[in-house]
């Protein structure tokens, strides 16, 4: 889906002057561009005080804006507590490139891979692209993070929306015919005309919910709004993108059923940690952008950085199960357009479906935006806190991607017979993920009990031995959930490791 979903690339860290090294990546930065810029205070400063900003700089001050870290997210200052390194959002995020852009290549190769959705993967470059100088100039004009200056914000999220849009579009909307048949110029008509009545509807739903609330809300609640509070808009344009990515993940494992290609269903599942990026971002807004929960952004980092590389592997298997049909015999060599799609497509009418997506994307939004001003929920998000936070991302991440897995008339139940099938290289593989699994996941937890309680897990403690029992429990059940994607995961490693072993398993039955 994208390198930085429903990202907020954030920065918060002064400018530095001219001379002064900077730390900043070379890709997050503008080379040899130098500015006479005067940095003022933000609008967008927060009610709640938990935002710092610089003072106001006279327009002669000259800042090096090669200098600006576009995607940091604290000043090297900011106390807190931290997990992740410093910095090491840029860093992430710039790594990930590279597997998106093997994740292109394969998806490209697919002859499968309908037109409109490859368009929409590669758009979403020019939404990478455009949050570098988003960031730069949040910065250095408003001395603020991204998240906080919602016309750049919104205006640059606007493209992942897009991206997304195409992309859930061409895997839903991929007609009951020869792969191939669809020229570009076809496509690209279909995209346009979804895309005009998807805009034209949300803008008209959201300005009117957005005109209309003082009267139905009441002024005097909306005015208790913190000030850098998301627009309905930008809540907008969210609320779509993640909406738009979780339907393509089910598209996708559609797809596998009406290609009876079933690997595109590993792909559905490399773009869960996308799907959960994308619920970071929206946590994160939700309890108004604090720095006491900055530690969201490089979680975030690592969420994409993970979805790039699964996407890429994800696409590189589907691209070589490209060329076996159904029956087993080699089509390499083939057109296109001897490859069929069968079956109805989920999106009949292009036009229908925006409308109905605009239609939930402004309702939502709104419910969103203006439901956090009520109590109880006020009180929730009053008190932002990293187990919250974590519940928020992980649960619907996790439900939706056993859902879209499981949605399709031909859905297969992951068990371990079908691990077990592979043979020996089925129980190497199972015990390889198993073993990654918790070697991350154990640090990780003990890690995050520190982000939550502020302080490390002490066993001579007998309160600190009973939160422990306590948020074990929650922890299992939690892990159980992520079962059916460690059983995929250990089914698209399984065929790799049996060329290493020479092992004899059943790799039809498993595809």
């Amino acid at each position: 889906m994208s390198l930085v979903p429903t990202s907020f690339v954030v920065a918060d860290a002064p400018l530095r002057a001219r001379g002064t090294k900077s730390s900043a990546a070379p890709s997050a930065r503008v080379f040899g561009v130098a500015r006479v810029l005067g940095a003022t205070q933000s609008p967008f400063a927060s009610a709640r005080g938990h935002l710092t900003h610089n003072k106001a700089l006279p327009l002669e001050s000259v800042y090096d804006l090669a200098s600006v870290d576009a995607w940091s997210v604290t000043d090297v200052s900011r106390e807190g507590i931290r997990v992740f390194p410093q910095g090491s959002e840029t860093t992430l995020f710039q790594v990930g490139l590279a597997p998106y852009l093997a994740y292109l290549w394969f998806l490209g190769k697919t002859r499968t891979t309908p037109r409109t959705s490859e368009l929409g993967a590669r758009f979403l470059l020019l939404f990478v692209a455009a949050t570098i100088p988003a960031g730069i100039v949040a910065k250095a004009k408003y001395g603020d993070i991204l998240a906080n200056v919602d016309l750049l914000h919104g205006g640059s999220e606007s493209l992942l929306t897009i991206s997304n849009a195409l992309f859930a579009y061409g895997f839903g909307s991929a007609a009951a015919q020869d792969a191939g048949d669809e020229s570009d110029s076809d496509a690209s008509r279909s995209a346009i005309g979804f895309l005009g009545v998807l805009v034209l509807a949300c803008a008209a739903g959201t300005l009117a919910l957005d005109a209309s609330a003082g009267t139905v809300i009441g002024t005097d609640v909306l005015e208790s709004e913190p000030t850098n509070a998301l627009s309905l808009p930008t809540w907008a344009v969210h609320v779509s993108s993640v909406t738009e990515w979780a339907l393509a993940m089910k598209y996708v494992a559609g797809h596998a059923d009406r290609t009876k290609n079933e690997r595109w269903r590993y792909l559905t599942v490399a773009m869960s940690p996308f799907l959960a990026s994308g619920f970071t971002a929206c946590t994160f807004h939700a309890f108004y952008n604090p720095s006491t929960l900055n530690q969201l952004v490089p979680l975030q980092a690592t969420l994409t950085l993970l979805g790039n590389a699964g996407c890429a592997i994800a696409a590189y298997r589907i691209s070589k199960n490209d060329d076996v049909d159904s029956s087993g015999d080699v089509t390499e060599g083939l057109s296109a357009s001897a490859i069929a799609i069968t079956g109805e497509p989920p999106i009949e009418n292009g036009a229908s479906f925006a409308l109905k997506l605009a239609l939930w994307t402004s309702l939502a939004s709104a419910a969103v935006k203006y439901g956090e001003l009520g109590v109880p929920v006020a009180n929730f998000f009053a008190e932002p806190s990293y187990g919250k936070a974590l519940a928020m991302i992980a649960l619907p991440s996790v439900v939706w991607t056993y859902y879209a897995l499981n949605s399709g008339e031909r859905a297969p139940t992951l068990s371990m017979k079908d691990v077990k099938s592979f043979g020996v290289a089925g129980t190497v593989s199972y015990v390889v993920i198993e073993l990654a699994f918790w070697a991350i996941a154990g640090p990780l937890a003990f890690a995050w009990y520190k982000v939550a309680e502020g302080t490390w897990l002490d066993l001579s403690d007998p309160v600190d031995k009973a939160k422990l029992f306590g948020a074990g429990a929650v922890f299992i059940n939690v892990v159980r959930l992520f079962v059916p994607l460690r059983l995929a995961a250990a089914l698209a490693l399984a065929p790799y490791v049996a060329t290493f072993i020479d092992d004899d398993g059943d790799d039809e039955t498993a595809e």
